[in-house]
């Protein structure tokens, strides 16, 4: 179910004000991130007190999301939005026969109109050839705000795009199986994944919950070119896996190929994986699993990262909600600047996952090939750093309502020694930097490649965020609200068994879903 109501028109005219979002610059102050700073006359103020509580009711579910999650606490804003919000959400949800693709694509639509009008608003416009001296000197460019004329441009074509897209409902308690893609290239470097392939198809528990093996094999040599490669063809005969060859029907060396939905998958959960993973246990795989159950409708990851925001878009992030939640949205600005944060995988506040470890529901792929999003399509196959992990997330959680939601990728026996500061967590930083694009960043001579690597990152991540006009507010940690929460982490980061809040003390999933 789409978390986001679409009750209200897209072409629905709502007033610029800046108290749009719960806050605006005093009487007569001058806006700190304004270009252009505007006076308001003592005798608006009631205007823009009333302005601020009318538009409020008019747009509170286009910014905020609280169904079916743990409660947070909010802050009062203005004329008490928020607590208004928390009292009626149930009543501006899009019910689940509004799934249709006009419906999602004019919430979509709405969302980035408003979010647009509030950067208006508060002077950041997204006149030309301020955008333009942003930009970095490489070729991918994504418009401020194109999500807008991208849905309004579009003309269905069922010939030429026959698949028919609906959104995933929120839980899936039902489901015991789920299908495990691999993306390959190369036939050298097939060992790591091989191994993992036979573990999940032959392994007594692993086998019960894994019903497929797909490997998206999107290289240019074939894969039987090594001995290795042989036995993987050879192996799929006697077991459920299956190599699906991308460029040979005509697709392009993509990334996104592994998300399209000519692979017909069976189930509804899907796990991805790299070729050269990292790849997890049975016990940290279930986990995710069971989390993804609960929450079928959102993305699930074990690596995520953090887009730091900028001081203006952290000021509207703290007016609107003063602690963890995952369903709401922050304005992009052309001003505004991410930080991709590659310091660390985070718990809470995550706006993205890695693709490996990470579950989506099946539902998804027919939205992430939708002609829609053609241009963001292009846009990954040019951009230096290819970012399809970014564009999923950020697609996804537009879809959703939702930033992704986010399960620890070990999880320890009860009694391994597993304290902040341990030797366990010097390991997982170590590990942390190995895992990150498969560059050794310890290595000599690797500084500027990193800093140079981060700067295209958060490149791709303002792109993405400026198009769609806004951005998920961060994921919930898995230790939300348990003794293992300490602010906005998890101690340990790390799990042993017993301490996931879905999961019993045997690490055996509990009864009630959600």
């Amino acid at each position: 179910m789409l978390r986001p109501s679409a009750s209200g028109s897209s072409t629905t005219k709502h007033s610029t004000n800046g108290a749009f979002f719960g806050y605006a610059p005093n009487n007569g102050e001058k806006s700190k991130y304004s270009s252009k700073h505007k006076r308001y006359p003592s005798s608006y103020s009631v205007v823009l007190c009333v302005t601020s509580f009318v538009l409020g009711m008019i747009v509170r579910n286009n910014i905020l999301f609280f169904d079916k999650m743990p409660q947070a606490s909010t802050t009062t804003i203005g004329s008490g939005i928020s607590s208004h919000l928390q009292s009626d959400h149930h009543s501006i949800r899009l019910s689940s026969s509004s799934s249709d693709e006009n419906a999602i694509f004019s919430t979509l639509e709405h969302r980035a109109l408003l979010h647009q009008q509030h950067c208006h608003s508060i002077g950041l416009t997204d006149a030309p050839d301020f955008v333009a001296q942003r930009l970095n000197n490489h070729t991918a460019h994504l418009p401020q705000s194109g999500i807008i004329n991208a849905i309004r441009n579009y003309k269905p074509d069922k010939a030429a795009y026959p698949y028919e897209c609906k959104l995933p409902p929120e839980t899936e308690c039902d489901e015991t199986q789920f299908t495990v893609i691999f993306m390959a290239y190369n036939p050298d470097r097939l060992q790591k994944m091989f191994k993992q392939i036979k573990n999940m198809l032959t392994d007594r528990d692993f086998s019960q919950i894994v019903q497929e093996v797909i490997v998206v094999w999107n290289g240019e040599r074939h894969v039987d070119e090594t001995g290795l490669g042989k036995q993987l063809v050879d192996f799929g005969k006697d077991h459920p896996l299956r190599i699906s060859y991308p460029l040979k029907a005509g697709f392009p060396n993509d990334l996104m190929n592994r998300y399209h939905p000519r692979l017909q998958v069976k189930t509804k959960a899907i796990m991805y994986y790299d070729d050269d993973g990292p790849f997890y246990s049975y016990k940290a795989t279930l986990g995710g699993f069971e989390l993804w159950k609960r929450n079928a409708n959102a993305q699930i990851g074990a690596m995520a990262r953090k887009l730091d925001l900028g001081p203006r878009a952290a000021e509207e992030s703290k007016a609107v909600l003063n602690g963890p939640g995952d369903r709401f949205f922050v304005s992009q600005c052309p001003t505004d600047e991410l930080d991709y944060n590659y310091r660390e995988f985070a718990n809470f506040g995550a706006r993205m996952v890695l693709p490996s470890g990470s579950f989506l529901h099946s539902d998804y792929l027919c939205f992430l090939w939708h002609p829609v999003f053609e241009e963001i399509r292009q846009y990954v196959r040019k951009h230096p750093v290819n970012p399809d992990d970014g564009t999923v997330s950020t697609l996804v959680s537009q879809l959703a309502g939702r930033a992704p939601r986010v399960y620890p990728r070990r999880i320890n026996e009860a009694d391994d020694d597993v304290s902040a500061g341990g030797d366990q967590n010097k390991k997982e930083q170590r590990h942390g930097r190995r895992l990150m694009d498969g560059i050794n960043w310890d290595a000599k001579g690797a500084h500027d490649k990193k800093m140079n690597w981060g700067r295209l990152r958060s490149d791709a991540a303002n792109s993405l965020a400026r198009y769609f006009g806004s951005i998920n507010s961060g994921s919930i940690g898995w230790c939300y609200g348990t003794q293992y929460q300490k602010g906005e982490y998890c101690k340990p980061e790390m799990a042993s068994v017993g301490m996931l809040p879905w999961m019993k003390g045997d690490h055996t999933p509990r009864d009630t879903c959600p």
